[in-house]
Order: C-alpha cells, then sequence, then structure tokens
C-alpha cells in the first residue's frame, strides 16, 4: 500500500480510530456510572434486557447488513436507503412479534433472570437497532467516515446523558436505564440513514440497483456466520444465566468484565471497518499484499491498548467500583482473546470482501461450538471465570482458522500474517505521531480562525 492510496486509508483508519478511542473512553465512563447506580446484580438484569434485543436484530437481519454494505462498496446505490428502511422495519416487526410468542418458554431457561417487563421495554429498541445497523453499513461501505464519526460520538454522549438523567437524577433503577438506551438510541438510527442517504442520493454516482435477490444471496452465505460469531460473543451470558442457581450477581460482574476488555477492540473496528469496504472495491492484487501488514499492526496496537487497560481497571473498579473486585479475574482472562480475536475481524473483512463469505460463516460455525462446549464444561466449575476462558479458547481458535483460510487465498506466511515484528512497531509508533501531529495543526488551525 503506497502512495496516495496509502494515505487515503490511513487517514480513513485514524479518523475512525480517533472515533472508536473517544467512543470508548466515554462508553467507559457510561459503564462506571452504570455500574455505579444500579449494583451488580442490577447491572446483570439490565445487561440481560439489553441482550435480547441484541440477539434478536442478529437472529433476523440475515446476513443483509453486510450485504448493504458489500453493494454500497460496489457502488449499487440507488435505493438502497429507502429499500434498507422498509426492510429493516418489516424484520423488526417480524423477530418481535416471534418473540412474544416463544417469551413463556424463553423465561424458564436462557431468560430466567429477565423480568417481562424489562424483556418487553426491551423489545421497543428492535426497530431502531435495526434502522441503525442497516444504515450504519451503508455510510461505511461508501467510507464517508467523517460524518459517520460525528454520529457515532453523538451516540456516546448522548448515552451519557441519558443515563445520568433517568438513573442519577430520577432514580428510575433498570427500567430507566432501559427507556435511556431507547432514547439515546434514536440518535444513531436517524443519524446513519441520513448519513447514508446523503452517500449514496447523487444517481450519477450509482453504478445501478442492488436486486434483492442479490442481496439475499450475499447475506444468506454470511448469515449462518454472522449467528454464530454473535453467540461466539455471548453465548457465555445466556449460558451463565442458564446454569448458574443465582445468576443476577454474576451476570453483573461478568458485564462488567466484558465491557471493559471490549473497549480495546476501538482500534481492530476502525480498521476492519475500512478494510472490508476497501478490500471489496480494490484489485485483488492490492489487498492480497496489504492484508499481513494490516493484521500485523493491528495485533500490535490492540496488545498494546490492553496491556495500558490493565492499571487503569485495577484503579477504575478498586477506586469506584469495588462492589465489582471479583470481575477482574474474568478481564484479565478475556484480555488475550481479544488481543488474538482482533486478527480475525481484519482476516474475516478481507475474506468477506472478496465475497468468501461462507469461509466466514463455517470458522464462525466451529469455533461457537467450541465456546458453547467449554462454557458448558466451565461455568458450573468455575463461574464467571470459566465463561472468560471459553472465550479465550474460542477467540484464539478464531484466529488461527481465519489465518489459515487468509494464508491459503493470499499466500501470505502464517507468521506474516500473525507476528508482529519491529518494523511494524516503528510503523505504528511513527504513524501515532503523523496522528497526533495531524490533530494538534487542526487544533491551531480552528484556534486561529476563532481569534481572527
Amino acid at each position: 500500500m503506497a502512495g496516495a492510496g496509502a494515505r487515503v486509508f490511513g487517514g480513513r483508519v485514524a479518523t475512525l480510530f480517533v472515533t472508536q478511542a473517544t467512543t470508548a473512553a466515554v462508553g467507559l465512563v457510561n459503564a462506571v456510572v452504570v455500574a455505579r447506580l444500579l449494583g451488580p446484580a442490577a447491572k446483570g438484569e439490565y445487561y440481560l434486557a439489553l441482550l435480547a434485543p441484541t440477539t434478536l436484530l442478529v437472529l433476523g437481519q440475515l446476513g443483509l447488513p453486510s450485504a448493504y454494505g458489500y453493494f454500497a462498496a460496489r457502488g449499487m446505490t440507488r435505493g438502497l436507503v429507502r429499500d434498507a428502511t422498509i426492510v429493516a422495519l418489516l424484520l423488526a416487526g417480524a423477530s418481535a412479534a416471534l418473540t412474544i410468542a416463544l417469551l413463556p418458554g424463553l423465561r424458564e431457561t436462557v431468560l430466567r433472570a429477565l423480568p417481562d417487563r424489562d424483556a418487553f421495554l426491551g423489545l421497543l429498541a428492535l426497530p431502531l437497532l435495526f434502522l441503525t445497523t442497516f444504515g450504519q453499513n451503508i455510510a461505511l461501505g461508501r467510507l464517508v467516515v467523517r460524518p459517520f464519526a460525528v454520529v457515532s460520538i453523538a451516540h456516546v454522549l448522548g448515552a451519557t446523558v441519558a443515563l445520568v438523567l433517568f438513573i442519577g437524577v430520577l432514580g428510575f433503577g433498570v427500567e430507566g436505564a432501559i427507556v435511556a438506551f431507547l432514547v439515546y438510541s434514536t440518535i444513531p438510527a436517524i443519524g446513519f440513514l441520513v448519513v447514508g442517504y446523503r452517500a449514496t442520493a447523487d444517481p450519477q454516482g450509482s453504478a445501478g440497483r442492488a436486486a434483492v435477490g442479490d442481496l439475499l444471496r450475499y447475506g444468506l452465505r454470511l448469515y449462518p456466520g454472522s449467528i454464530t460469531s454473535f453467540f461466539n460473543y455471548r453465548a457465555d451470558v445466556y449460558l451463565i444465566s442458564w446454569l448458574l442457581a443465582a445468576p443476577d450477581v454474576p451476570l453483573g460482574l461478568y458485564s462488567l468484565a466484558v465491557g471493559i476488555a471490549e473497549m480495546v477492540f476501538f482500534f481492530p473496528n476502525a480498521v476492519s471497518s475500512v478494510f472490508f469496504p476497501h478490500v471489496a472495491g480494490s484489485r485483488r492484487e492490492d489487498v492480497d499484499l496489504q492484508l499481513p501488514v494490516v493484521s500485523r499492526v493491528t495485533i500490535l496496537a490492540t496488545a498494546g491498548a490492553a496491556l495500558a487497560l490493565v492499571p487503569v481497571a485495577l484503579v477504575l473498579v478498586g477506586a469506584f467500583l469495588p462492589d465489582y473486585t471479583a470481575c477482574l479475574p474474568a478481564l484479565f482472562i478475556l484480555l488475550p482473546g481479544v488481543v488474538a480475536l482482533s486478527a480475525a475481524k481484519v482476516q474475516s473483512g478481507y475474506l468477506s470482501g472478496l465475497g468468501h463469505t461462507g469461509i466466514t460463516s463455517i470458522i464462525a460455525i466451529v469455533t461457537f461450538a467450541l465456546n458453547v462446549a467449554c462454557n458448558v464444561v466451565l461455568i458450573p466449575a468455575f463461574g464467571i471465570a470459566g465463561a472468560a476462558t471459553a472465550s479465550l479458547v474460542s477467540y484464539s481458535a478464531s484466529t488461527v482458522l481465519s489465518a489459515l483460510a487468509c494464508r491459503a487465498l493470499s499466500r501470505a506466511r502464517l507468521r506474516d500474517l500473525l507476528i508482529p515484528t519491529f518494523a511494524d512497531a516503528r510503523f505504528l509508533r511513527d504513524r501515532i505521531i503523523e496522528l497526533i501531529g495531524e490533530i494538534l495543526e487542526r487544533l491551531r488551525e480552528r484556534r486561529s480562525r476563532v481569534v481572527t
């Protein structure tokens, strides 16, 4: 990756990196606010209430978010946002109706720690979540990263205001936290659709219309993988709720550990968000050469963030959340798994961008089965530390399998995909220095404009 193309790609990654870092920092503040105000048991209930509609989103989306992003990247944008909005609302309604019908059975198993009123409140978020994920993927498919960044930062800042208001000021407890989630979820639902519409509104810039059949063919190949990937991340939560006799407090502790550990995803999320549409819209020869460098640098940056997070977590939990001290062993087990998974995120973007969605689905199914088996064995014996260990095993397996698939397609060596070098460290150092310089320069320019 060289020349003007490299600078454009790097600039987009840098913008999303700053965005992800900002949202992660504000998200950490939000997590502390919720944990402090609710306590472990109520936080576990709140986490499960929000996980339920998120799960329904994954089950009901048919792989279409990635399909919209893929065809947006390839310029098939005519009527894309309008069609996506209609489909999102239809799928949200169908998912909610099916869940209400199945709720009695769910309440006896994986949702037994969740009161009915909170389950019904959570279902109200479904249309917002569908609209958000469809609009988000279209916006990223068109690589309009700056408007995307504005909406993302507005979302987490809106979350801070809503959570403080409904829990801290009004004292509404778990129900207030869920209502706050509904309020601030309107920001990305509307914002990303507007961004996506503006990026696709010019008919002269469109290469045509993405047919429903084409969208479904692409999405349904990815759909098994998207489901199992999600449950690879979240099956442990449902199994904790099901397998432990009194799951409320363990869920509260584990949700904080997961929330803190996933803060380090800000860099791999930034890279994969740009790399997937970049691969879909670029020459195969170019992306084959770029993949090893992008994968190694992502691992290195995520590992650095994970190491920096350890003392932050110790101080944060010890000083502000002493009731959550028992979550720290699970957190420290999760962090190496999150670092490993960062490479899989980038490599999955490469595979999906080339259209090999079936490979990503097979990898996700295999690692999901491994995750469930480990959880069933380890949770009853070791509680949330067992759940974290199961995640570490499955995340590492996902990275190894993704790297093997990428090696077969790109002809890159495994070590070049997975083992960072000193040159990568120098590259990352120089890019960070360059990014800081760019930010300071922009701040100076804005200050000079204000003065004049």
